[in-house]
């Protein structure tokens, strides 16, 4: 049987990622967030656990207020707004699945965090507090199925200025490769 070329499960979005310098910068950020959105927005306890795998990133994410969730996805690890495709499925026993991963394949490793979750039309605006890390800022820009990169792109530079992001604030790949370094 060939490769399943099916993207009907696949999710496309644009992310930028950005480091938050302290906790006076990180309140600053927030209250932007709670003036754009008109909310407090949401805070999520995330414990993501990451395994080893030959091609994009695999993570267990671990969620106490809804099912925790299988995450595969693949973005290039470049500073700046990016294409990211992703899938997930949601889990009944993260524990069993971790044990069965991690027996097979092996944890690459973890990565903890406190997260606020505030949404603005099709973007997901993220402050987190990551465990052993510091703080950080990140954009998902949920992308329609008609829907271009560029548009996307354009989406996430706008929110760059509105939350004064500079070039030199922006990170490469993920909480998890940071970690590891």
């Amino acid at each position: 049987m060939g490769e399943n070329t099916n993207n009907a499960d696949k999710h496309r979005n644009i992310e930028l990622k950005a480091k938050v310098n302290g906790e006076e910068d990180f309140e600053h950020r927030l209250a932007i967030a709670k003036k754009l959105t008109g909310g407090t927005g949401t805070l999520i306890n995330q414990k993501d656990v990451f395994f080893n795998v030959s091609k994009g990133r695999l993570k267990l994410r671990y969620l106490t207020d809804k099912k925790s969730e299988l995450i595969s996805y693949d973005r290039p690890d470049v500073a700046g707004p990016k294409l990211s495709v992703f899938s997930i499925m949601n889990v009944d026993d993260p524990q069993l699945l971790e044990k069965m991963l991690a027996e097979t394949v092996g944890v690459r490793g973890r990565v903890i965090k406190k997260r606020w979750l505030f949404l603005q039309d099709q973007t997901r605006i993220h402050l987190d507090i990551v465990e052993s890390l510091g703080h950080f800022l990140e954009f998902e820009v949920m992308l329609r199925s008609d829907q271009s990169i560029e548009e996307g792109q354009e989406i996430v530079a706008q929110m760059k200025r509105t939350f004064e992001i500079s070039e030199d604030d922006l990170i490469h790949g993920a909480y998890i490769d940071q970690l590891l370094k």
